[in-house]
């Protein structure tokens, strides 16, 4: 990580969708061998899922630890008395932001201040922001400025393009490249004192709901490279097989139809 914001040690970008993807995985009984040289992929869809979400939580992940000095940033967070968890929390000069990492990858991206529709299906991503947000003020509400509130965000990896009816009145929609830019430049809200006091909170674990996961992060994140590296590889067997099915096929038909190629050039020469 390059110098800049302070991220805090413990919990990576994605590691509680790691958790809950490499929990899924070891429910599945190992591939077979000849699925591995057919290369079937060893996710199913739902999995495959969860993978695309970490890959969008590690991709902002490194945004955000590109940012300046006087940041601080963390992953993962178990909101205490709820199953949910904030992707990434960010406390700066310009105030304090949960921001929820999306992926659609290549998708047009349309939608109104209630819901996102990807497709023919409307994605409630605006609720899980609010309810979040608004969860975590309470946490942190001793220390927070008087009317300051935990700022909702949603940041969208690689979307073809986003299309939005209007501006979500309380959740702010963003892609992934302008991220960085938007947050350093937010208008100062907070004192140094203030920021220090914040992430006092953040840093003791009992504001947050105890991990259940007990393996380390880097064993964790050492199984989600390997999986990475298993999906990638059976992807690329399989567009070998693809290629070759192609070949063979346009091989047999070039073989089947070359007598008549033949007979078809002998019956123009005679005439």
């Amino acid at each position: 990580m390059v110098p800049g914001a302070l991220t805090a040690p413990g919990r990576f970008a994605g590691q509680s969708v790691v958790e809950e993807l490499l929990r899924q995985h070891g429910d599945r009984p190992p591939q077979s061998r000849l699925a591995r040289t057919l290369g079937a992929s060893p996710l199913d869809a739902n999995e495959l899922g969860w993978l695309r979400a970490a890959q969008a939580e590690i991709v902002v992940g490194d945004i955000l630890a590109r940012l300046p000095d006087g940041y601080s940033v963390y992953h993962s967070l178990p909101i205490r008395n709820t199953a949910f968890w904030v992707d990434h929390l960010v406390v700066g000069p310009g105030g304090i932001f949960s921001i929820n990492s999306k992926t659609h990858w290549d998708r047009d991206l349309t939608g109104s201040p209630r819901s996102i529709p990807i497709g023919e299906h409307a994605m409630p991503y605006l609720r899980d922001p609010r309810f979040e947000s608004a969860q975590i003020t309470a946490l942190l509400a001793a220390e927070m400025p008087a009317a300051t509130v935990v700022q909702a965000m949603i940041v969208l990896v690689n979307p073809h393009k986003i299309l939005l009816a209007r501006k979500p009145d309380t959740v702010t929609v963003i892609d992934a490249p302008r991220l960085r830019r938007w947050l350093v430049a937010r208008p100062p809200v907070f004192t140094k004192q203030q920021q220090a006091a914040l992430t006092a909170v953040i840093d003791d674990p009992a504001t947050w709901r105890a991990a259940s996961q007990p393996l380390a992060p880097a064993h964790l994140h050492a199984r989600f490279t390997a999986l990475e590296q298993q999906v990638a590889a059976a992807r690329t067997r399989r567009t070998t097989f693809t290629v070759l099915a192609a070949a063979a096929g346009a091989t047999v038909l070039a073989i089947a139809t070359s007598p008549l190629i033949v007979s078809a050039v002998e019956f123009l020469a005679a005439r």
